[in-house]
């Protein structure tokens, strides 16, 4: 019989969208995490172990992996998750910068305009200024910021990789094919 175990929303297909900067090490993990098979490797008890030994022996490897490495991955995941959602609303605001911009420069542009002589044409010649410098401050924050998020992402499943060897290790240890 084999079993696996699927982590709700996959954790790499959701951290393809998320960031995280540096992930910290963490301490073993004290109760049940949502799934002992983060990974979803396919194990088989080699030598008929119990479904409940099974279980246990998947416990035991999780913990033990995460003392060897000092990263657990659920703790990583939900730190990716939540710096996701910091990076989500830094870019959101980023975008309004040519809106920003755009009102910035028109209330310039209304001071040089009437000294000018001409407050509507000074007025919009600053709102266009303002709008693309905005604009371009946008763009290169939220450049940046998906820059960190690939970055993130990368480290997140390096240390994901460096896990789970430890993990197989565990569980072949255990008398288990693992896939």
């Amino acid at each position: 019989m084999r079993t696996t175990t699927r982590v709700p929303g996959a954790i790499l297909g959701a951290a393809l969208l998320l960031m995280v900067g540096e992930a910290s090490a963490q301490q073993p993990q004290q109760t049940v995490p949502p799934s002992t098979n983060p990974t979803d490797r396919v194990i088989y008890p080699s030598e008929g172990q119990t479904q409940e030994q099974q279980m246990s022996d998947q416990l035991a490897c999780y913990n033990w992996s995460i003392e060897q490495t000092q990263w657990d991955p659920y703790v990583n995941y939900k730190a990716l998750q939540e710096k996701g959602y910091a990076a989500q609303a830094q870019a959101d605001a980023a975008a309004g910068g040519a809106v920003g911009g755009a009102a910035r420069g028109a209330l310039m542009g209304v001071v040089i305009g009437a000294i000018a002589g001409d407050a509507g044409k000074g007025a919009a010649i600053g709102a266009a200024a303002g709008g693309l410098a905005g604009g371009m401050r946008s763009g290169r924050a939220r450049r940046g910021a998906q820059a960190q998020a690939e970055r993130a992402i990368n480290q997140f499943k390096e240390e994901l990789g460096k896990w789970d060897r430890f993990y197989v290790a565990c569980m072949q240890g255990h008398n288990y094919t693992v896939n």
